[in-house]
């Protein structure tokens, strides 16, 4: 590898172990608890300036569907976004980001364990490697599989012990709910978009064309959701947003 260019290496954090892949390697799986630090320092070696991306499994994200208030000036988004926050899941402490590109448009927030940000950020300067994306699994799986949805839906990630989904109308976002489960399959995806229809009066109004649409990523029984289905939706699975 010539240092003129930096191999690419991701780093999966799931929901219960690390996974490490190489191009050309067979990927390699660690179990990780809830020290991030320890976890991290029995990765093996990589290479110096070698670049990390990393993806945070949504089990240790958490979401907001954020409106912004009129007026609020470029310099007080940060400030906003944190404030919601806590005031939702608690004071964390949080690392938090929203959307930057959605200036006025209702938007997608997330917040990060800082623990875990803090420690991937020492990991990358002890190895002396570049950390180049951090990315939270949702929203990673939903840029990846965009150009492949269509007109007002919803969006459901299922990975273990856990489903996370998104609904959008007329191009904005409407709501998010990211919840644990049981079992991660296309039933609980539906339990969920029933239970935000019915509490989001933003999405009230989903259903009642044809055209709404629930995309299931990671699920693999699809089909059983059809039935089950509220009126005007239906059901499609994607492959590839992981």
């Amino acid at each position: 590898m010539s240092l003129l260019w930096p191999e690419t290496v991701q780093l999966d954090i799931g929901p219960e172990s690390l996974c490490l892949s190489r191009r050309g390697e067979p990927a390699l799986s660690l179990p990780c608890g809830g020290d991030w630090e320890a976890c991290l320092a029995a990765l093996p070696a990589l290479p110096r300036r070698t670049r990390l991306a990393v993806c945070v499994a949504d089990r240790h994200v958490r979401y907001l569907h954020l409106d912004w208030p009129a007026g609020l000036k470029a310099g007080e988004r940060a400030a906003f976004v944190e404030h919601r926050f806590h005031t939702v899941f608690g004071t964390g402490p949080w690392v938090v980001q929203a959307d930057r590109d959605a200036i006025c448009l209702p938007s997608l927030g997330v917040a990060l364990p800082a623990a875990l940000e803090a420690a991937l950020q020492g990991f990358v300067r002890s190895r002396g490697l570049r950390l180049v994306a951090l990315a939270p699994a949702f929203p990673r799986s939903y840029n990846r599989l965009r150009p492949r949805l269509r007109g007002d839906g919803a969006l459901a990630r299922l990975e273990a012990g856990r489903v996370t989904l998104g609904l959008w109308q007329g191009g904005q976002w409407r709501a998010v709910r990211s919840q644990p489960v049981a079992r991660a399959d296309a039933a609980a995806a539906v339990t969920c978009l029933v239970t935000l229809l019915a509490t989001q009066p933003a999405a009230a109004t989903m259903g009642n064309s044809p055209d709404s649409t629930l995309y299931l990523c990671g699920a693999s029984d699809s089909a059983a959701a059809i039935d089950t289905l509220p009126a005007g939706w239906r059901c499609v699975h994607l492959e590839g947003g992981e």
